[in-house]
């Protein structure tokens, strides 16, 4: 009886060390190593260490590769943006190296920040140039694959609201300025689950994306081959879309993998 006393208080006690963790790393808001964390949450180490590796394992944390910690899925990737963003970056940025290194093109991440997209991540080629805008830089939301496919499955409303809130200025000849026939494009976007800019971002060049969706199937953001030159036919670029879906499935599975236990 004693023993089972004992357990029951043993249990409760690492369960208050494990809220304590959480409710630090939710305060922090920014990755932090092992040893901060238990100085703060006044843990030795490897108790600390025992419990983040439990938290991970269940989602409610997730750790980079330089093994710091942030709080996981099934706290930050839903409330807090930029611990989502973050995880993102960590978890493509193998992904899109292995893709760019086996296809021979550049790859995009891309997400939205209210009425723009940004490449949140990026793998580059060895070509000397390669006509892809560098890391963060701010695409037009109505002028990219990425765009398109970031806006595609929004509400109606919201969608309004950021197309009413730019100016659809043209960039080339080819370039969609129409908010009639963007809100044409967004329902072909949804509808066959990839999008294309041939030329309207830039003259004669081209990108094909697909979704990176969350666990729920909410996209999270857009994946592309990006920086395609003399492209005289966009069907061209399909032959492209079922490694983007690979590469894109990876991502997911990367970073809600506790979600399929």
């Amino acid at each position: 009886m004693k023993n089972q006393i004992d357990q029951n208080s043993e249990t409760i006690k690492m369960v208050e060390y494990a809220l304590k963790v959480l409710d630090f790393l939710r305060n922090k808001r920014e990755p932090v190593g092992v040893n901060e964390i238990a100085k703060t949450c006044g843990l030795n180490p490897s108790t600390t260490y025992r419990i983040l590796k439990t938290l991970e394992q269940s989602g409610w944390v997730f750790q980079f590769n330089d093994r710091r910690y942030i709080t996981g899925q099934k706290i930050s990737f839903v409330t807090e943006k930029n611990n989502l963003f973050l995880a993102l970056r960590e978890v493509a940025q193998f992904v899109m190296a292995e893709y760019t290194a086996k296809y021979g093109q550049a790859m995009n991440l891309t997400v939205r920040e209210g009425f723009h997209c940004i490449i949140l991540q990026q793998s580059r080629t060895n070509k000397f140039i390669d006509y892809v805008p560098p890391l963060f830089s701010k695409l037009p939301i109505y002028a990219s694959a990425g765009g398109k496919i970031l806006l595609s499955e929004l509400p109606i409303n919201l969608v309004d609201q950021v197309i009413n809130s730019i100016e659809m200025k043209p960039f080339t000849s080819h370039t969609i300025t129409d908010p009639k026939q963007f809100w044409q494009v967004l329902l072909e976007t949804a509808k066959q689950g990839y999008a294309i800019d041939y030329k309207e971002s830039a003259e004669n060049g081209c990108c094909i994306g697909v979704p990176v969706r969350d666990h729920e199937g909410t996209i999270i953001a857009a994946l592309s081959f990006s920086g395609f030159i003399g492209i005289e036919d966009p069907q061209e670029l399909l032959k492209y879309l079922p490694a983007l879906h690979e590469a894109s499935e990876k991502i997911s599975h990367s970073l809600y993998t506790c979600w399929e236990r």
